[in-house]
């Protein structure tokens, strides 16, 4: 099972949010993150997440130039930033969503992302993603 962080705008009090407002960031180890590095982070649209750390890769490779590390210390310490983004990425653009204005606000767990979906969608009240005040789906609704 794989856990899913939902993350919200911030919605005006009485103002409901659109479904496809709302976002869904697969926690834990991100595979696309380890192998592409920067361009996985941007390609999230976690800009300035990506530009501090690819920042940080150049600061860090220029160091060990300048320390005279090996070959094989410099492949290390890339593989060693690559794991680590590979753990923090989602992290990362969970942040970036945070400070966009749309905030982690539930936790949900299921095989794939549309699985978590449909959970975190069965247990949200219509009220809130609709702007209507039933607790009914929307094919039950009366039309006018």
């Amino acid at each position: 099972m794989a856990t899913f962080t939902v993350h919200l705008p911030n919605a005006r009090p009485g103002q409901p949010t659109p479904p496809e407002k709302i976002t869904f960031v697969r926690d834990g180890f991100s595979w696309g993150a380890f192998l592409f590095g920067p361009f996985w982070l941007v390609w999230r649209r976690a800009w300035l997440a990506a530009l501090l750390w690819t920042t940080a890769l150049v600061a860090i490779a220029f160091a060990a130039v300048k320390l005279g590390l090996s070959l094989v210390a410099l492949i290390v310490v890339a593989l060693t930033l690559a794991v680590a983004l590979g753990f923090e990425g989602p992290l990362l653009v969970g942040w970036t969503l945070a400070h966009k204005g749309c905030p982690e606000t539930d936790i949900v767990i299921g095989e794939t992302i549309d699985e978590a979906e449909l959970v975190f969608f069965r247990r949200w009240p219509a009220s809130q993603t609709t702007g209507r005040h039933e607790d009914r789906p929307a094919a039950e609704a009366p039309t006018a």
